[in-house]
């Protein structure tokens, strides 16, 4: 392993948030106080800080949430096993076009509504939601290595 992303996740309750990721990741963290835990996974290679911090406002967030992307069918399936044994139900899309890519996956939400993508990629898609082609067009390239008068050429911010 060449590196291992690290993502640090405030809390309301850590007793509540550890005991989530030990079913999601199969195991304890590996370091723990009372106002703070980790996680240092090799597989996936993740580096998973918890912080309690009671006074942030954890549910209003915006569109964001986690993933794990899975290779094969296979790894999405023993993954979603391990979780379901543990007691926790996923939310399961199969086949969904999301992001430019068509994949199964399953979501979690954790205790402090954290939510995490596993997912398997079967193919390309032309559109980012459901179907159909695209409604955003590529903009044009930026010239950064012009000429001063080329660049002049160039509106960017107008």
């Amino acid at each position: 392993m060449q590196y291992r992303p690290h993502i640090s996740l405030d809390v309301a309750d850590l007793e509540a948030a550890v005991r989530f990721y030990c079913a999601v990741f199969g195991v304890a963290p590996t370091k723990r106080y009372l106002d703070y835990a980790h996680f240092r996974l090799e597989s996936p290679a993740l580096h998973l800080a918890l912080v309690v911090n009671p006074d942030r406002d954890l549910r209003a967030r915006g569109n964001e949430h986690f993933g794990i992307e899975l290779f094969d069918r296979d790894a999405l399936a023993k993954w979603q096993g391990q979780v379901e044994a543990t007691g926790i139900v996923p939310r399961l899309e199969q086949s969904v076009t999301c992001c430019y890519a068509i994949a199964d996956k399953f979501w979690l939400t954790d205790p402090d509504g954290h939510e995490w993508e596993f997912w398997v990629r079967s193919d390309e898609a032309d559109s980012m939601h459901g179907q159909g082609q695209s409604t955003i067009r590529v903009p044009e390239p930026v010239v950064c290595c012009a000429t001063v008068a080329a660049a002049a050429k160039i509106s960017c911010c107008g």
